[in-house]
């Protein structure tokens, strides 16, 4: 696994408050997964781009810390600063995760499954106590992943199936 880092800016919306670095004060206890929307043909640099420079070229304040396709992984946040990812609290106690989906209904693809359980797997070396969570489960019930959710029919048995691998306790057989 190769972790491609580009840090977002210091100065910029997107790390942190006001462009300061805010780092986590509490513990790190969950891997919150997302995913960037019904873009798929997305490569991993446009997510970075638009936290980065906005429809401003100022930014805007969101952010995760990693963003994943296929075997690619490109790396926007420190895993000690806290990221603009969940919408609420969760922020500053989660590692977010943001995924380019294989299609419009935001399946992940078998080789970024594959991916993302070997990042998460790392992630879980320096918060091994950090469980996986989906934006969704958070406060808003917004529909992230889409299709690991209530959203598309079947969605909480896909993110129990995905879950579950991600966890290295079953296989996938989706």
């Amino acid at each position: 696994m190769k972790i491609n880092q580009n840090f977002l800016s210091l100065g910029k919306k997107a790390r942190g408050n006001n462009g300061k670095p805010v780092h986590f004060t509490k513990p790190v206890t969950m891997i919150i997964i997302h995913w960037i929307g019904p873009y798929p043909g997305q490569t991993v640099g446009v997510p970075w781009n638009w936290w980065e420079n906005g429809p401003d070229k100022k930014g805007v304040q969101a952010s995760a810390h990693f963003v994943v396709k296929g075997e690619e992984i490109l790396q926007a946040l420190p895993l000690d600063e806290v990221g603009w990812h969940s919408g609420d609290a969760r922020n500053y106690s989660s590692v977010g995760i943001e995924i380019i989906p294989m299609n419009e209904l935001g399946e992940f693809a078998p080789d970024t499954k594959k991916t993302l359980k070997e990042l998460v797997a790392h992630i879980r070396t320096i918060y091994p106590q950090a469980k996986l969570g989906r934006h969704y489960d958070g406060t808003q019930r917004k529909d992230c992943p889409r299709w690991y959710t209530p959203a598309v029919e079947g969605g909480d048995e896909h993110w129990i199936a995905l879950r579950n691998y991600l966890d290295g306790v079953g296989g996938y057989d989706e």
